[in-house]
């Protein structure tokens, strides 16, 4: 043994003194290895549980972000390729970031972006996060869905994201800036009889008004200079929302006057000439939680204990608005951890409270959780069928959007096995089950459908 090691210092001797590459490697090599074990951690832990979207974590959203913005602005390839693979992993944020690359509505944004315009694909990209109620997604799709170039547009579908967005406390806390595009288009819905949200004409003046007091140009261009193009009910209904303050003394008649061309333009400021002092901008109450309800969210998401304290207090009395406002509050998709920590448990057990009192939306997002697995929620595929059918009980658009439509859905094998199942116990499916969507479930669902309806 001793000759053997004389033999090696020896030789480790006449190469540390004769090769200077050889010297290199042995003061570079621990460090290059050390680097690499590094990194391969640091990967890891950026992409969170395996199977699992990284939806919490606010640094991998943020590189995600980086990703998204090196493709689009830069022509970065490679970065378009990881956001590519990230969002094939099934990251929801991955998706809704790719979702951007791929949308005609952000083109402008993006001027290198590698990808092509197209409707359809940044459609599908967002439908994920939608379904699990990122308001991002929600607010994408909505724009998307919305928008007269997209020859796959869905009206009802559009109009109640949209609702959705405008109701979410975060856009109530922030009001509309930087989606004025949305929220005009939600002021459409409102006097737009097929899109299924209940008609408010003066809501919809209300929401343009809104658009107008931040001097927003494609609006002014719209409704200042071509006034004439929109619709009678949209017109009168800006007539009656400033008429009720003051703000215009003509004729509520639907018709672009003279008298409500100047009024919109004292509303965006390009006039001073006003019967009463122009109002600051405001907040867009909503009209479907209760105001108070969506007051003590978006407070308690801001860090207001005592808030969230009386959210869960009226949420355990038995109130839907305050049960799936509460659940909002700890899904992982929608809270990335800055003010508090998510808790899955605790938002899938509220939002079945929710679902049982009868509440449209909560059935799906609980689904969707128990579908995916998200957080600290064990996949459960045949509790995800049994809520999505009952979101259908509730004539909820948003779980029939996703279960009709292959290209908006992201539900798992498993969870078409345990539909189908669901629905052969309901006398809807005869055919064997199989963990993939085919024909013959989207046949049983329509009839489930339309005997519930």
């Amino acid at each position: 043994m001793s000759n053997a090691r004389d033999e090696w210092l020896r030789a480790h001797a006449a190469l540390w003194y004769g090769d200077a590459r050889y010297r290199l490697a042995w003061f570079g090599l621990p460090q290059v290895v050390t680097l690499g074990l590094a990194g391969l951690c640091l990967s890891l832990a950026a992409q969170g549980e395996w199977g699992q979207p990284a939806t919490v974590s606010k640094a991998r959203v943020a590189e995600l972000t980086t990703l998204r913005d090196r493709a689009g602005k830069e022509g970065d390839l490679k970065a378009f390729q990881e956001l590519t693979a990230a969002a094939t992993r099934n990251q929801i944020d991955a998706a809704t970031k790719l979702g951007t690359l791929y949308d005609p509505l952000t083109a402008a944004y993006f001027p290198k972006k590698p990808s092509p315009n197209d409707f359809s694909r940044a459609a599908a990209l967002y439908a994920p996060g939608a379904a699990a109620g990122d308001l991002l997604a929600i607010t994408r799709l909505a724009d998307v869905l919305l928008d007269p170039a997209n020859p796959n547009g869905d009206l009802k579908r559009g109009c109640r994201l949209a609702q959705t967005w405008m109701d979410d406390p975060e856009t109530l806390n922030r009001t509309i800036t930087g989606e004025e595009r949305v929220t005009i288009k939600l002021a459409k819905c409102y006097v737009e009889p097929e899109s299924g949200l209940p008609q408010d004409p003066v809501r919809a003046g209300e929401l343009v008004t809104a658009v107008l007091w931040r001097k927003h140009q494609p609006t002014i261009d719209a409704f200042v200079n071509n006034l004439g193009m929109q619709s009678p009910a949209l017109v009168a209904g800006i007539q009656r929302h400033l008429a009720k303050s003051g703000r215009y003394i003509g004729l509520v008649d639907g018709r672009a006057n003279p008298a409500i061309v100047t009024a919109l333009q004292v509303e965006a400021g390009i006039k001073n000439t006003v019967a009463a002092p122009r109002p600051e901008p405001r907040k867009v109450a909503p009209s479907g939680p209760d105001p108070e309800v969506t007051a003590l969210a978006g407070a308690a998401m801001a860090g207001d204990r005592g808030k969230m304290a009386q959210l869960k207090a009226r949420a355990d009395s038995g109130d839907a608005d305050a049960q799936i406002a509460y659940a909002r509050l700890y899904n992982p998709v929608r809270n990335k951890g800055q003010v508090f920590a998510p808790d899955a448990q605790v938002a899938v057990a509220y939002y079945e409270r929710a679902a049982a009192a009868g509440n449209v939306m909560a059935a799906g997002e609980a689904a969707s959780i128990y579908d995916q697995g998200w957080g600290n929620v064990a996949k459960d595929p045949k509790k995800a069928a049994a809520l999505a059918l009952r979101g259908v009980d509730l004539k909820d658009d948003q779980v029939t959007f996703w279960l009709l439509f292959e290209e908006a859905g992201s539900w798992s094998g498993p969870f078409w096995g345990a539909l189908q199942a669901e629905l052969t116990a309901r006398g809807f499916y005869t055919l064997p089950v199989e963990n993939k969507r085919n024909p013959a479930v989207i046949t049983a669902l329509r009839a489930y459908m339309k005997a519930k309806s």
